[in-house]
This record gives structure tokens, sequence and C-alpha cells, in this order.
């Protein structure tokens, strides 16, 4: 991975202004740069809405000030960008950690760390976000509570997914290629268990190429969803037909930042 150049946090916007803090995690291990961006456009009576997104640093170098002036002729969201304190696209190891969940197959965790990452992170991960970048991201302006939306793409759509079952922070969840084929499939069987959930989940897929070379092939969610409805679960499905697992990133965050702004 190449380092990545200037983005517009640093260039400047005409349309939103930007502002930048650090963390770390409780073990110091993962260290953390969000980018808040805020429109210039006044919020509306009831707050803007916001939209937080995983792997911040490359969802970051793919917004450009023609789409932020899109967005300001809706209704402009205020965007986070969680990512970590690093010039690359993204932070392999720290991701990995943070964004996935114990692995209830054990066959399939050791896997993980064979490829020199460790799992199982989210639960500190999810209290971080929840305890310390949301309050801080939000500080000081008008946030329409009710209109809190994650998105996360792979390990990050993952992590959407949990969160979705286990937080009531968000009221939208977007979980773009989600990577339930590497030992985490346990977390469909645990939306089939819900029979309640007042926020919107929107599961955004591309072909069935899987994430990696020898990985079990994507999940059909279409008959899922058809069964998640059925339970009163406020689920849709999105398919971008031909589109690989590397490509959902940029086409399912573009559609995202629509969503949240209409």
């Amino acid at each position: 991975m190449a380092p990545l150049g200037p983005s517009i946090a640093d260039t400047g916007s005409q349309y939103y202004t930007f502002r930048v803090f650090k963390l770390a995690s409780v073990d110091t291990q993962r260290h953390y740069k969000v980018w808040v961006a805020v429109p210039k456009k006044p919020a509306p009576a009831q707050g803007y809405p916001i939209l937080y997104m995983l792997d911040g640093n490359s969802s970051l170098s793919r917004v450009s000030d023609a789409q932020l002036r899109s967005l300001n002729e809706k209704n402009p969201a205020v965007l986070v960008f969680v990512g970590y304190d690093t010039p690359l696209p993204f932070d392999l190891k720290a991701r990995s950690f943070d964004y996935t969940p114990v692995a209830r197959d054990a066959a399939e965790g050791n896997s993980m760390l064979g490829r020199g990452r460790v799992g199982g992170g989210s639960t500190v991960f999810r209290s971080l976000l929840e305890q310390k970048i949301i309050p801080q991201s939000e500080a000081s302006l008008p946030i329409d509570q009710a209109q809190r939306s994650l998105w996360g793409h792979s390990f990050g759509g993952l992590f959407v997914l949990e969160t979705y079952l286990h937080s009531t922070q968000f009221s939208h969840y977007f979980s773009a290629s989600p990577s339930l084929g590497q030992g985490y499939q346990s977390l469909v069987d645990d939306i089939h268990a819900q029979t309640a959930n007042p926020a919107t989940l929107t599961l955004m897929v591309g072909s069935s190429q899987p994430a990696r070379a020898g990985a079990p092939p994507a999940i059909d969610f279409s008959p899922q969803v058809e069964q998640w409805v059925k339970q009163g679960l406020s689920v849709s499905i999105v398919h971008y037909p031909g589109l690989s697992h590397g490509a959902m990133f940029g086409a399912s965050l573009q559609d995202t930042l629509n969503a949240v702004s209409q």
C-alpha cells in the first residue's frame, strides 16, 4: 500500500469544514485519527443527520468537493471518518482486531492468526466508539440523534452487522460486503433470533466473488432478508451486479453518502 496524498480535509472544501482529533485504545496498542466534516449549510430544526464511516483514511480519500457540493444541495449530514493514525489507506492489523468479533469457529480464528493478525476486539472497539468517538465527534454540534448512521465494508461490514445486534446508538446501518465467510456466519443466526429492532439495516452486496482466494463463497442474503422482514425487522438489500468485493468499497460508500443526505 502506498501512502495517501492530501485529502479534501487538507485542501479544504467550499461546503464543509473539517476538524480532526486523535485518541488511543485503552491498551495503547491502536491509535486512531478521526475527521469530522460539518456542513457549512445551517442545520435543520431537528439537527444534522450524521454518518460514521469505518476505514476512515480510505473513506476520506474517496470524497471530493464536487460530491460534497452534491450533498450540500440536499440535507447534508455531518460526516465522521473513523480511521487510524497512519498515512496508509488501511491499518490492516488494527482493523482486523477492531472490526471482528471473537470467532466461534476455532479453525477460522486460527487462520486469521496465521496471517499475522489477531481478531476478536469488536466489543472493545465498540465501547471506544460509543463512549469516546461519538461524544467527541458530536460535541457542540446540533445533531439529530434519530438519524445517526454507521457504514463499513468487508471486516467493517461485519462490525456494522454485529453492532446492529448489540447497540442502540445508531438508527441506520449500512453493511457492505460483510466478511461472514471467514468464520462469522453465526451472526446470520443471531439476526434470525431477533424479534424486534427499531433500526434499519441495509445490506449492500456485489457479485459472489469471495473476499480472498480460497475463501468460502459469499452468502446469498436474499432469502435471509425475506425471513428477517417477516420477523418484522427493517432490513433491505441492494445488489451491485458484477462488482467485486474490493470494488464494493467505493460504490457502497458513495450510495450511503447520498442516502443519508436525502
